[in-house]
């Protein structure tokens, strides 16, 4: 009987640290070496795809004359809504320090591309801080060639990277129109 009882006790005894080991965090070390982070200036990501392909400002345009034409005033004022909305929005991606992975998704078989290709563990818009181990690799050049731009959009995403970006309570009083 006692035999039997030292059994079940050590048996409940290795069952129980079986389910505390696998409730215990798991901890993953980090390889040596650098890790690689891909950063991009937002602003140069804007002016890029503003000018593409991929910008729907175009299909909107000619959805909102064929309104017009047509007499749908109901259209008409949605496009018309949707236009200073959108324009706002790419003033403040534009000109300001805010995020684009909206207009990053259009592409996103590109930016994997490039982070296979640079080696990175990940492309972010800015790195606040960085380890000793972390190396920023500037990839704007990179994400701005996958709009296919022409020179003149090439020129306008370096110059917007020589100038600070405007706070946003700047942005924020700005006039869609503008």
């Amino acid at each position: 009987m006692k035999r039997a009882t030292l059994i079940i006790v050590a048996g409940i005894f290795v069952l129980t640290a079986t389910i505390v080991s696998m409730a215990q965090p798991v901890m993953k070390t980090v390889a040596p070496g650098k890790v690689r982070i891909g950063t991009y200036d937002n602003r140069a990501i804007a002016v890029a795809f503003a000018a593409s392909s991929h910008n729907p400002a175009g299909e909107k345009m000619k959805a909102l004359k064929e309104a017009k034409t047509a007499g749908d005033k109901a259209k008409v004022a949605e496009l018309e809504a949707w236009g200073k909305s959108y324009q706002r929005q790419l003033h403040f991606q534009g000109f300001g320090h805010v995020p684009v992975g909206d207009l990053l998704a259009p592409v996103k078989d590109g930016v994997a591309r490039i982070a296979a290709e640079q080696n990175l563990t990940a492309i972010v818009m800015e790195c606040d801080y960085a380890a000793a181990n972390v190396e920023t690799v500037d990839v704007t050049d990179a994400l701005v060639a996958l709009f296919d731009p022409s020179e003149k959009t090439l020129n306008s995403a370096r110059m917007i990277r020589t100038v600070e970006p405007i706070p946003l309570v700047k942005l924020a009083d700005l006039p869609a129109e503008h």
